[in-house]
């Protein structure tokens, strides 16, 4: 929008203040209401994004987006934010992420998780205007947000890209294109990034020798979805192993129960195979559960 009203004062300015000649004021004109139509349509637009501004949540995920950013987004320090696959952030002018706490990106292959401009026609192909490089201020990661982790993303069209102020980060898969002053920088130092795809990770040997916890490389979330993922496994087979010994169980007594009704037996034979097979029928049925749950919390471990 900043730009757009610049460009309508340099019209409004060539129409009155050069040559003013009929012919060059209309012309002037026409292109003044092409931009302000542009602008309108491209805030009706922007209104059916979903807007950030402050701090983020724990969990962001492309379902609700694309994501305009208006104002300045943050990981607060102590918090952990991650991001799924395919998310797109806008950013306009004058605005960047700050990660003060950890932050995760898990973009894949196939979906990268995107940080670019509002003017980015090739994600928001409403935009009037073209992107360019200091489109929006970039990610800043504070001295204090050692363990953030991005894996497969795109920083486009900012001012500085990344600016890490910790070395202790992990980056993979990384691309970097179209921004201004740079498009890594760890500690101050500039890193100079190709075109493949970028990734860098500090060596277990490079911690020891600062002093930091090997650990705060490591996945915040890795014992918490380890515990989970075996606990899965465990009833899964546990719950599998169950419900195949009482179907069996349950096939045998059903057949003592038929044989003792053919002879009309009502003594307390045919009441103990009754009983019998209906606890069988229960522990068969718990026993299928537990290999359900078991199951889905075993795959629940792999989206997060």
């Amino acid at each position: 929008m900043e730009r757009t009203l610049v460009r309508f004062c340099r019209r409004i300015g060539y129409a009155f203040c050069v040559d003013n000649y009929p012919y060059r004021t209309l012309s002037a004109l026409r292109q003044v209401i092409w931009f302000v139509l542009g602008s309108i349509v491209f805030s009706a637009h922007g209104a059916d994004f979903t807007r950030l501004a402050g701090d983020l949540p724990r969990e962001i995920t492309a379902r609700q987006g694309p994501y305009l950013v208006t104002g300045d987004i943050y990981v607060p320090a102590g918090k952990h934010t991650t991001i799924g696959s395919g998310t797109i952030f806008l950013f306009k002018n004058f605005t960047g992420l700050h990660v003060q706490g950890t932050l995760d990106v898990k973009g894949n292959a196939d979906w990268p998780v995107i940080f670019t401009s509002e003017c980015d026609q090739t994600y928001n192909p409403g935009s009037p205007l073209r992107a360019n490089p200091y489109d929006w201020n970039g990610i800043y990661i504070h001295p204090d947000a050692m363990g953030t982790a991005m894996e497969h993303f795109e920083v486009l069209y900012s001012v500085y890209g990344i600016n890490s102020q910790t070395k202790f980060i992990k980056l993979i898969a990384g691309a970097f294109h179209y921004n201004g002053r740079a498009n890594l920088s760890i500690e101050e130092k500039e890193i100079a990034i190709g075109n493949d795809p970028f990734s860098y990770t500090l060596s277990v040997k490079d911690a020891k020798i600062d002093g930091v916890p090997v650990k705060i490389l490591d996945d915040p979330l890795a014992e918490k979805r380890t515990i989970f993922r075996y606990s899965g496994l465990c009833l899964f087979l546990g719950g599998g192993i169950l419900g195949v010994i009482e179907n069996g169980q349950f096939i045998q007594n059903g057949k003592q129960v038929n044989e003792l009704d053919i002879f009309n037996n009502l003594n307390n034979d045919r009441k103990n195979a009754l009983a019998k097979r209906n606890n069988s029928a229960w522990l068969m049925g718990f026993g299928y559960c537990l290999c359900i749950a078991g199951a889905y919390g075993f795959y629940w471990t792999f989206s997060f």
